[in-house]
């Protein structure tokens, strides 16, 4: 009965939501599997979401399929650090006092609604300008040039807005904000630069 319920879910207008951070977009999808009153599984999760918004969700190079990583993303960052949600992939989620106010929130910027859309606006575009000075940063070239290996502790260090001599814990929460970055503008070679620095650089980030 549940998996009728939620494959039923009808299509949101690309227009809608081509601007509209995934975060919300996820929140929005759980609070309509609520409203169906089935089971708000991590799997119910993903197609629910790829059924609403099926251009953000899409697995990359498949369309007709779901990303449940993105989903998966999604909905880590919804429970911790955001608090919008509750639960966890294995055990299911649930929403919580504060989930209610995001999916509204999210209601009013599908609406169009200007005062919404701005404060999205004004935090995507602080968002796509550091991607963008990441991307011209030398550690960068050197990677899409295939030359990665010849990247150094103190490039690396640069790019995540340190140096040699930073706190190791202040350059992980760097990485980890431009993953989150990357994810929710939908920066595919960014994120997988991103994932590649972490793990080249693992021991020295430790």
């Amino acid at each position: 009965m549940d998996r009728d319920k939620v494959i039923k879910l009808t299509t949101v207008k690309e227009e809608k939501y081509v601007n509209v951070d995934l975060d919300h977009l996820m929140i929005y999808a759980m609070g309509e599997l609520s409203k169906l009153k089935v089971d708000m599984s991590f799997e119910n999760g993903v197609i629910a979401a790829f059924k609403l918004f099926p251009k953000k969700f899409a697995l990359v190079g498949y369309p007709e399929y779901p990303d449940s990583d993105r989903v998966m993303n999604c909905l880590n960052r919804c429970v911790k650090p955001k608090l919008w949600l509750n639960g966890r992939p294995r055990q299911g989620f649930i929403l919580n006092e504060r989930s209610n106010k995001y999916i509204i929130e999210t209601e009013h910027l599908l609406n169009g609604f200007t005062q919404g859309k701005s404060k999205t606006f004004s935090k995507t575009r602080r968002k796509e300008l550091i991607i963008a000075e990441l991307m011209k940063a030398q550690a960068y070239a050197k990677y899409i040039n295939g030359q990665g290996n010849l990247i150094t502790e103190s490039e690396m260090c640069n790019l995540l807005q340190g140096t040699l001599d930073s706190d190791k814990p202040i350059l992980r929460d760097n990485l980890a904000s431009l993953k989150l970055f990357s994810e929710e503008l939908e920066r595919v070679e960014v994120n997988k630069f991103l994932d590649w620095l972490g793990e080249r650089f693992r021991n020295f980030l430790k």
